[in-house]
């Protein structure tokens, strides 16, 4: 008796296993700071969505590979925080949501895919956007769904202050590594290590020195800033922080730099290079690699 009960459960949750749905999981990227949106992005406007081109562009996105259709948004501009001095209006490509696959016919499992949110554009619609300049057409590329920021959303211009203010500390980095405030001057340390540290478009990413005297400073504001953490307001944010930027330096054994076994030593240690190799270490910046973009465009020619 007991070998048939235990057969016939075997039997029941196999069945039930075939009958029910196959769920795909998938974790949301969190949305980024805006400090980082704003060092990463080529232009940020306020505008409202006033109409979408007759046609599709097809092009290669950003980094990618294959050509992807993108409707084209145009956007009057309200606000050209940066990037765009006095533009009235500008296009942006987006690539729309996809939709579900449809199942397969017959029995058998069903794959439920959740779709997460991504970056889109709808008419009237009034925002903030962190935009990208496309490599090789007339417009401008929005990437991730963080980087459209509603207008109708209850923080909106508390964001926008923030946003406008790391737009201010980057006009002139060398006076803001300076500044009197030390959160200034630290913000202004992290967002430069964020847009020099992000490599973009294909192939092998090239690198070249910062500047020694700006080298120094962010390196010399990053051991000197307060790394304890900090409490973030919002569902699944995150801030960046000094030690956050410490990483993205990309530092190996050939730089002097070997992380303490005990985690609890890490921000003494790392403190300890920065200020002993701040006169010596130059950050590196990845650069776009000029002479393979003159051979792709010439290929699409």
């Amino acid at each position: 008796m007991k070998q048939s009960w235990s057969a016939g459960l075997t039997s029941l949750s196999c069945l039930t296993l075939l009958a029910a749905p196959v769920f795909a999981r998938a974790m949301m990227i969190a949305p980024a700071p805006l400090s980082q949106r704003a060092a990463l992005a080529d232009a940020i406007v306020v505008g409202k969505v006033t109409g979408f081109g007759d046609k599709l562009v097809s092009a290669v996105p950003p980094g990618g590979a294959a050509k992807v259709d993108y409707p084209i948004a145009v956007v009057q501009v309200a606000d050209a925080v940066s990037g765009l001095k006095d533009a009235k209006e500008i296009r942006v490509g987006f690539i729309p949501p996809q939709a579900p696959p449809t199942p397969a016919p017959g029995p058998g499992p069903v794959l439920l895919v959740k779709r997460y949110p991504q970056f889109n554009l709808t008419l009237d619609q009034e925002a903030c956007l962190f935009l990208v300049k496309h490599p090789t057409e007339d417009f401008y590329v929005g990437l991730n769904y963080y980087d459209v920021v509603d207008k109708k959303a209850g923080d909106f211009d508390k964001s926008l202050d923030e946003v406008k203010r790391c737009v201010k500390l980057l006009a002139d980095p060398m006076a803001s590594l300076k500044a009197k405030e030390a959160d200034d001057r630290t913000l202004t340390a992290e967002m430069l290590v964020a847009r020099y540290r992000m490599a973009r478009g294909p192939g092998e990413p090239k690198t070249e020195d910062v500047g020694a005297e700006e080298s120094k400073l962010i390196l010399q504001t990053l051991a000197d800033a307060d790394w304890s953490p900090k409490l973030v307001a919002g569902p699944g944010g995150f801030q960046m922080s000094p030690q956050m930027s410490f990483f993205q330096l990309g530092l190996t054994e050939k730089d002097g730099w070997k992380p303490p076994q005990d985690g609890k030593e890490l921000e003494a240690a790392a403190k300890k290079w920065l200020k002993d190799n701040a006169d010596k270490y130059r950050v590196q910046k990845f650069v776009a690699d000029k002479k393979e973009d003159k051979k792709e465009e010439k290929k699409d020619k």
